[in-house]
């Protein structure tokens, strides 16, 4: 009798000890998807915020002509939902992220929902010197019709977007062509400093570009090894 006892009781410890395990692997893995969830939750209310933009980026960057062009910039909802309420984290990571898409730095396909509808732009390129556009559909479209034309079209390297100060968001990018094109010879690099408000949601109401190498600009791998990551500036101009 009791050695029958002993063995049913080793039994019934060995399925409890199996079955928490298992209860265990289960938690571990729900906690793990909620996780991944949260993750990629955060990435979609990013991406979603653009989502007029990114239904284009193939077809934005292999248009040829100005009238595709304009056709291209005229399917954009300049009207669309602001993303009110983000902090300057999350801001510079949908910065980052619909640069990453659309490279509208050069083509001019915007994102809409995280600018102002005060916003402000001004450049030290000619052209730009000291007539502020105001709008920020105003400059996409002249970011198109300025740096987006001609038949070797430029290409958006973005090295570095990172918060540099309070409010402020600093991005390193480079403007460059084909690489067996003459005119990889004008390639530049700029500094832009976007500029968020909590009065305006935590959207941006205002960008400053910098040219910071006229032409004959580093490669982009160049520039990420001697890039500082605090302030988005190469080393070499430190």
């Amino acid at each position: 009798l009791f050695p029958s006892m002993k063995y049913n009781n080793l039994c019934i410890v060995i399925i409890i000890s199996l079955v928490l395990l298992l209860l265990t692997d289960e938690v571990s893995s729900a906690s793990s998807i909620i996780i991944n969830r949260r993750h990629m939750l955060n990435k979609l209310m990013c991406a979603s915020s653009c989502s007029t933009t990114l239904m284009y980026p193939k077809l934005s960057l292999a248009a040829t002509d100005t009238n595709t062009n304009n056709f291209i910039l005229n399917t954009i909802d300049w009207n669309a939902p602001k993303s009110l309420g983000l902090n300057t984290e999350r801001m510079c990571d949908g910065i980052n992220d619909s640069i990453r898409e659309t490279s509208w730095l050069v083509t001019g396909l915007g994102c809409p929902s995280y600018f102002s509808d005060g916003f402000v732009y001004q450049s030290d390129e000619d052209g730009a010197a000291n007539v502020p556009i105001k709008g920020y559909e105003a400059y996409c479209r002249w970011v198109n019709n300025q740096r987006y034309s001609g038949d070797n079209k430029p290409q958006c390297d973005l090295i570095c977007c990172s918060v540099t100060a309070q409010s402020t968001i600093t991005a390193l990018w480079r403007l460059g062509y084909a690489s067996s094109s003459n005119d990889e010879k004008r390639s530049k690099v700029y500094l832009s400093t976007f500029t968020t408000s909590n009065d305006q949601g935590g959207l941006v109401i205002s960008q400053k570009d910098k040219v910071l190498i006229e032409k004959n600009a580093p490669s982009g791998d160049d520039l990420r090894a001697k890039c500082n990551w605090y302030s988005c500036m190469p080393e070499i101009l430190l």
